[in-house]
């Protein structure tokens, strides 16, 4: 078979999709000898910045558009094409899987502006009647599917992402992390107000790293900030690359992650792999990714985020006992199992 891949999202700094992409294009290569895969990307003839992957095996080649004419002109003729973007027409005879990674939108309209919504909106629904086939990320973005757009069940594969393995260390600093875009939907705002509760109710030396690029309607955030009176200890680190991430995962003292809405929440499965406790939300996809393993909260209710990072400053056998949890929790989400499944796909259409 011939399968044409999007990769465009991999040619950018590494965020949720890009990362969750090339992980699944490596480890198709690791599980597919046998069949011949065309990596779609789009880039300027002179663009030097946006840098193509490396090929992860000898079945796979590049096939860049450099005109931005689509990947049917682009690619040679594909039995299937998948991508996690809604901006592509499906190439002729070819069939066509889409991941929908979520639907915020919809699910968590105050992130968003009406004209943001309503286009978002109109690209998705065009996609739902192009797709042959849809991938989401998890149950509740399936069910998200099913409720906001009556997509029929048949029609949804809940393919789980993988998430590289991590090394662990032993040593652990005085700072709770929080890793992810800035935007409303990830409740920085709310874990900053919490922080700051904690540090005056236990005089704690913690530090607060906030890991993530600027997003959209951030401006809240660096409110929350400004008002802090423990703002000197709240560190904006902007986006780090791979090694200092996992650094930063692997000696934080907790993790926290009080989203309001995550169509996955790969961050909450990198602190797993990284040995770190994990307080993160009750809602969306957290708690059914993060099942048993982590401490599970309101993220609207600061003091409950803030003692429930208490706990695990403080209490030794709950930590340990959410580490060991986590562990293994993680060993559920690989890129070899993803990629086993997402070929699966691909050749029994």
């Amino acid at each position: 078979m011939k399968i044409g891949i999007d990769i465009r999202s991999t040619l950018k700094k590494k965020t949720g999709i890009g990362k969750y992409t090339l992980g699944m294009i490596n480890a198709i290569a690791g599980v597919d000898k046998k069949n011949t895969y065309y990596l779609y990307s789009q880039k300027k003839v002179l663009d030097f910045k946006r840098r193509l992957p490396r090929l992860p095996g000898r079945n796979f080649s590049h096939c860049v558009d450099y005109f931005k004419k689509g990947p049917e002109v682009v690619l040679p003729e594909v039995d299937v094409f998948w991508t996690s973007s809604y901006d592509l027409q499906k190439p002729k005879g070819a069939r066509f899987i889409v991941t929908v990674h979520d639907v915020i939108m919809k699910a968590y309209p105050h992130g968003h502006s009406k004209r943001t919504i309503e286009e978002i909106d109109e690209k998705i629904r065009y996609i739902l009647s192009e797709a042959d086939i849809l991938v989401t990320d998890s149950y509740n973005s399936k069910s998200d599917l099913m409720k906001f757009y009556k997509v029929h069940d048949s029609k949804i594969h809940v393919i789980y992402p993988g998430v590289d393995p991590m090394q662990r260390v032993n040593t652990k600093e005085d700072y709770i992390l929080f890793v992810g875009t800035l935007e409303p939907r990830k409740n920085v705002g709310g874990l900053i107000k919490a922080f700051d509760l904690l540090k005056k109710e236990s005089g704690i030396s913690h530090r607060l790293y906030i890991v993530g690029m600027k997003g959209w309607m951030y401006e809240d955030i660096f409110r929350a900030y400004e008002k802090a009176e423990f703002k000197k200890d709240i560190i904006f680190k902007g986006y780090v690359e791979e090694k200092e991430l996992e650094r930063l995962y692997q000696r934080a003292s907790v993790f926290a992650y009080p989203s309001f809405y995550e169509g996955f929440g790969f961050p909450i499965v990198e602190a797993f792999c990284a040995g770190t406790p994990v307080v993160t939300s009750k809602t969306s996809s957290c708690g059914e990714i993060a099942g048993d393993s982590a401490l599970l909260v309101d993220p609207k209710d600061h003091g409950e985020i803030a003692a429930s990072v208490k706990r695990l400053i403080d209490n030794q056998d709950l930590r340990q006992e959410l580490i060991n949890k986590g562990i293994e929790r993680a060993k559920r989400f690989t890129n070899t199992e993803s990629a086993r499944q997402l070929v699966n796909l691909f050749t029994n259409l």
